[in-house]
């Protein structure tokens, strides 16, 4: 058995005596031609540079240093009525696209043998819905035009799909993350009926093709989605993170741990992005999570955060650790 297959282990759930680390077990990288949000090609680590400018949809983009990221500014706003989001939205041509010559640029560093192959695929149905319109004509579309906003998300999730089999012919990752979010910090963007009215259907497709295409799909949701977990887990997912701490997330992985394998469970806000956090407390943070996820196996370290300077740290404070939950 080579190093991947060993890690590969704890997507099936298992406890193989050692927890792995983002940052040394992983292969990665953000598909650097798809532009889901603008960006420039850094093939050297076969990733991307957020920058000013408008995605395939025409959304714009602006950078914001304060974050490391761009976030969606919808000036002007792509769609503006949803019963012409037909004629406003316009869905990139796939077929206009060298995703083989990419493919090769991203990975050609790769270490396969060793690592796991992991491609993070951002902006979901419903993220890609309220970058289209903002959140407020997004809702509204939801209370006013439940057939046509779910035509949108329907036409979205196939144009989802249609990106799923090119990444996995192309990039060929074990691991898929797929990006979108369903919380707020301490409560969900909907309702739970909501979700389950536009988004569970959708979700169960993205899930399916992803699995259908040889790929384990790890789901990526920020903030609190508990109510809505034991259906996702039913729905077929692998992995879930970044398991914000507003959920329950102990109870969460004693329930689940045997089904679905948990990435995170840090404190980003409060530790790992708080303004002159020291090694000390990222290591004392490292140590809270690993100490409370990490027996039994099923995880994974897997922090979301924007400091500088904060990757050795944790990377030391992990390997310290990474083999002490054995039993």
């Amino acid at each position: 058995m080579n190093r991947k297959s060993e890690l590969l282990q704890v997507f099936q759930h298992k406890n193989i005596g050692y927890v792995p680390n983002f940052f040394t077990d992983f292969n990665f990288a953000i598909p650097s031609i798809i532009q889901e949000r603008p960006g420039s090609s850094e093939v050297t680590v076969g990733n991307r540079h957020e920058i000013d400018g408008f995605d395939w949809f025409g959304v714009r983009w602006k950078y914001v240093p304060e974050i490391n990221a761009s976030v969606d500014v919808q000036d002007p706003k792509v769609l503006t009525d949803i019963t012409k989001w037909r004629d406003q939205v316009k869905f990139p041509d796939l077929s206009g696209y060298d995703f083989e010559s990419a493919a090769w640029e991203d990975t050609k560093n790769w270490d396969r043998q060793n690592k796991i192959a992991n491609i993070m695929f951002i902006n979901g149905p419903f993220e890609r819905s309220h970058m289209l319109m903002g959140f407020e004509d997004t809702y509204f579309a939801m209370n006013d035009e439940p057939e046509e906003y779910q035509a949108l998300i329907d036409a979205i999730t196939e144009y989802k799909i249609d990106l799923i089999k090119i990444i996995a012919k192309y990039w060929k990752p074990e691991l898929l993350s797929f990006h979108d979010d369903y919380g707020a910090n301490d409560r969900m963007l909907m309702s739970p009926e909501t979700w389950r009215i536009f988004f569970k259907e959708p979700l169960r497709k993205i899930i399916q093709a992803t699995h259908d295409v040889g790929m384990l799909y790890e789901h990526h949701s920020c903030g609190y989605i508990e109510p809505i977990f034991e259906e996702m887990v039913e729905l077929g997912i692998d992995a879930i993170d970044p398991l914000q701490i507003t959920n329950p997330i102990r109870k969460m992985k004693d329930q689940y741990q045997n089904k679905v394998t948990f990435c995170g469970g840090y404190d980003n806000q409060g530790v790992f992005d708080k303004v002159g956090v020291t090694e000390e407390e990222i290591r004392a943070e490292v140590k809270r999570t690993m100490d409370d996820l990490a027996p039994g196996g099923s995880f994974v370290g897997f922090p979301l955060t924007i400091t500088k300077g904060f990757v050795p740290y944790y990377i030391d404070a992990h390997n310290e650790l990474a083999y002490n939950y054995q039993d």
